[in-house]
């Protein structure tokens, strides 16, 4: 998702180099007119995980902290190392010219003529993901969520793969089994194995049997809570409506009211959809995916806003054309960093759907499906929410948005 803000910038550059303009010239006009759309995307994104960090607790701080050190990270590379890189390509290595491949380009597809089919689809697949939902009842969470046994051992010969603990749980019929190993300052190894309630003995007694050489030792052993408690379930939940709260106001300062609600919808959109997707293929929801949802909904955002910064602009110049028609020509002229930025997602996301093993494969699964539901959203459900939103009570988008400007923008 790093690769955003660098996608952003590239487009600009086709733009720009498609104009006519030379290379030094285009480069220096790409970066600037990019800056409003990835400033404004990330700093949505920031919000949410500054209240995160400030009200959560547990893993979701951490996420909050590992989202924000990459948010940062991926904008100093963007605006300032590839910028460096591209002048001194230009000034001291002679680049005069630089050919781009167009993978979606000149399209004139009448994406809100499509509003209706899209959101009643929408509303479909929500409620049948939720009713599904409801019906499993608590097989949707896993034990990170519901409690378990805990069984710590200490290898004190050979200590197995955590992938061979593992086969021999679930050779004992065990489908809900987390192995995590770790080693002590002192070097001593240890294998940690959360299972279901009340089969921790038998666990315990496969392992020994298996692994002999292994020389096991119970460090630990006994049943505990959810690692998910209802403390950090109500924190986190109270974190997450905040952040909502935060975006809906920064998106109403630097846009408008109409924009805020898109976002906010598309947001909810993908969350949801995301969730209930788990309930209708059988997954259960950990504390990975509670990360990978948390994910999902920095991705929606941040795609949702780059496509309304082009509306924005569009409108600010003085493009002709109906609010419907600038909205539309919008949305296509974004299809190529749209599914650049979905590709380069959903590349290493299935990778590690196929490759990444039990643990990281719901994780994967959630990324999937949340990309996906995003690249829909961002292109079907929230500018249509948008344009309606602007015409309830004959209210004129076009001249809220050009409100407080001087002048126009006009492209160089």
């Amino acid at each position: 998702m790093a690769v955003d803000a660098n996608v952003l910038v590239f487009e600009r550059l086709r733009e720009e180099l498609g104009a006519g303009k030379p290379l030094k010239v285009a480069v220096e006009h790409a970066f600037d007119r990019a800056f409003t759309a990835i400033f404004d995307s990330n700093v949505t994104t920031l919000i949410s995980a500054f209240i995160l960090f400030l009200m959560a607790s547990g893993p979701v701080k951490g996420f909050a902290v590992a989202l924000t050190i990459g948010v940062i990270a991926s904008l100093f590379s963007a605006l300032v190392v590839s910028r460096t890189i591209f002048a001194w390509a230009i000034t001291k290595f002679g680049l005069a010219r630089i050919s781009m491949m167009a993978i979606v380009q000149g399209t004139k597809v009448n994406f809100l003529g499509y509003r209706k089919p899209a959101i009643g689809l929408s509303l479909a697949v929500i409620l049948v993901t939720m009713g599904v939902f409801a019906m499993r009842g608590e097989r949707n969470y896993s034990i990170d969520f519901k409690g378990g046994d805990l069984l710590v051992l200490e290898a004190n010969g050979t200590k197995p793969s955590d992938g061979a603990v593992r086969e021999v749980c679930e050779g004992l019929g065990l489908k809900e089994v987390v192995v995590q190993s770790e080693k002590s300052p002192k070097g001593q190894e240890y294998v940690s194995i959360r299972s279901e309630k009340e089969t921790g003995l038998k666990v315990k007694a496969a392992l020994m049997e298996k692994f002999p050489e292994a020389k096991f030792k119970v460090s630990q052993e006994e049943t505990v809570g959810a690692l998910v408690g209802s403390e950090l379930k109500k924190s986190s939940a109270t974190a997450m409506g905040l952040g909502i709260v935060g975006i809906l106001i920064y998106v109403t300062l630097r846009f408008e009211f109409s924009f805020a609600v898109g976002a906010i919808v598309a947001l909810l959109h993908d969350v949801i959809i995301t969730v209930g997707a788990f309930a209708v293929f059988g997954r259960e929801l950990s504390l990975i995916t509670v990360g990978a949802i948390l994910t999902i909904g920095g991705y929606s955002i941040n795609d949702t806003i780059v496509v309304f910064d082009r509306i924005r602009e569009n409108v600010k110049t003085g493009r002709p054309g109906t609010l419907h028609q600038i909205m539309n020509q919008s949305v296509n002229e974004m299809l190529g960093r749209t599914f650049l930025t979905s590709g380069s997602t959903l590349i290493p996301s299935i990778g590690l759907f196929l490759f990444g093993g039990p643990v990281l494969r719901d994780f994967a699964f959630a990324i999937l499906v949340g990309v996906v539901t995003g690249t829909y959203s961002s292109i079907f459900i929230a500018a249509p929410i948008v344009l309606w939103w602007s015409r309830r009570g004959g209210r004129d988008l076009r001249s809220e948005l050009k409100r407080g400007d001087d002048k126009a923008v006009v492209p160089a």
